[in-house]
């Protein structure tokens, strides 16, 4: 794969045009070889089928500079070519020119305004991973699952994701207009949020719940760089409170870093796979393993989550539950299981982001589009999933300024609810205890000590 940077019309000359694609073939970015190992991947098509479709994708671009009532210039087809075939690989492969790669240096090495939400489009239509605690979406009221169908009055309708991430990002305390529909619901509704510097606290709300069951609770909203440290400092607060069990909410978690899902982890798990990923290319292959430092192995453990649930929050769900070390309590986790890597072309001119490798837990189960099931369900109706956000909010804003929530407040949070029953019932260890033989069942974890 290429990037033209000429920006000139071109006449088309087709055999140049084929020799010059089939080249391509011996960029590491397209394939190592033309013919695999046995045992591994299917082999690429011969250089004869290469030629065939490459001859025919010239002639289309060269009726498309003949006929189509505009000049386009080459360029444009050949990146127009790129993000189409990229797109209709997975939600998560893109393309990116050379503006579209400065920017996504802005957004991983500066500060950008922007609304707190995880997007991703499936099937056409753009949805909303999930709403970051305390974000300016969050506040807003847009909530896991809802379609957004119109950014600024434009249909989002065959729009790529980096078009609606650009469209929804901008500068901080500028407005924006998104026209949702709530899951389970059929009317659209308008909202309106002001754009503002995304600061992720990665702990909220660290407490305990029960003082006579020494209940603890804390929300892990983001797998961030500080993570581990913040995790760190919060569970040997709690201790110092007499916490005897921990409830670790990972409900509207989008994930982030795979290094902070696996440290948080490996507090749980004394050794064994914590999570493994799998590609077609040998360095995509890796294990990564608990170790015994750090760990937290006799805390009773119980982890909710829910459909705003997703990547590095799927892996540590994932792991505790393969193992047995804690229960998950909750909804249907999203089901972002995979390994995106961003790949540079035509001297770094471009990049593809380009899905290489899918997640695995211990058991060797994939996450990507399946999700975890937790151990034990409490489903939600869209009115109680709107309520929680409501009251999550609240909690997390009086957590940090030491405030109590009002009097008046009578809002269960029925998972949270569930858990605590769970945990004081006696019901924790009997759920273990019922599901030791499934662990020596499994071959990838055999002989693993769980940790408990």
């Amino acid at each position: 794969m290429f990037c033209i940077n000429n920006t000139k019309p071109m006449a088309l000359n087709i055999l140049p045009l084929i020799v010059a694609l089939l080249f391509l073939l011996s960029s590491p970015c397209l394939a190592e070889e033309v013919a695999s190992a046995p045992g591994g991947p299917p082999p690429l098509p011969s250089y004869d089928e290469y030629y065939k479709n490459y001859e025919e994708f010239v002639r289309v671009v060269k009726l498309i500079q003949e006929k189509y009532v505009k000049d386009i210039k080459l360029p444009e087809l050949f990146q127009g070519a790129y993000r189409g075939m990229l797109e209709g690989l997975d939600p998560y492969s893109q393309f990116f020119g050379p503006e579209e790669l400065e920017e996504l240096k802005v957004e991983t090495e500066g500060k950008f305004g922007g609304l707190g939400i995880e997007v991703v489009i499936r099937d056409g239509v753009l949805y909303v991973i999930s709403p970051i605690l305390d974000s300016p979406a969050f506040r807003a009221g847009v909530m896991v699952g809802d379609r957004i169908i119109k950014i600024e009055g434009t249909s989002t309708e065959n729009m790529s994701l980096r078009d609606a991430v650009r469209r929804l990002r901008g500068e901080p305390s500028t407005g924006v207009t998104i026209t949702v529909v709530h899951q389970g619901e059929t009317q659209a509704v308008d909202i309106v949020i002001v754009r503002d510097i995304i600061q992720v606290h990665c702990i909220r709300g660290a407490r305990i719940l029960d003082e006579e069951a020494k209940i603890g609770y804390m929300a892990l909203t983001s797998f961030q760089d500080n993570t581990l440290e913040e995790m760190d400092k919060a569970v040997n607060e709690l201790m110092g409170k007499g916490m005897k069990a921990l409830i670790l909410d990972l409900r509207f978690n989008p994930g982030g870093l795979l290094n902070m899902a696996v440290a948080v982890s490996d507090r749980f798990l004394s050794q064994g796979v914590i999570v493994s990923t799998k590609g077609r290319e040998e360095e995509q292959n890796q294990v990564y393993l608990a170790t015994e430092g750090g760990t937290y192995s006799d805390l009773p453990l119980v982890i909710l989550v829910n459909n705003g649930s997703a990547s590095a929050a799927e892996i540590v769900a994932g792991a505790i539950q393969d193992y047995k070390r804690g229960l998950i309590v909750g909804t249907k986790t999203f089901g972002k299981g995979s390994v995106q890597s961003l790949i540079g072309v035509e001297e770094e001119h471009c990049a593809l982001k380009l899905t290489t490798a899918l997640y695995y837990t211990p058991s060797g189960k994939s996450i990507d589009h399946i999700g975890i099931e937790p151990d034990v369900k409490v489903e939600l109706t869209p009115a109680e999933t709107k309520s929680l956000h409501e009251y999550l909010s609240k909690v997390n804003i009086t957590s940090q300024t030491g405030e109590q929530l009002p009097q008046e407040d009578t809002f269960v949070d029925l998972q949270l609810h569930r858990a605590i029953e769970i945990i004081k019932e006696g019901k924790f260890s009997l759920y273990l205890l019922s599901s030791v033989e499934a662990i020596h069942e499994s071959p990838r974890l055999k002989d693993v000590n769980p940790g408990h």
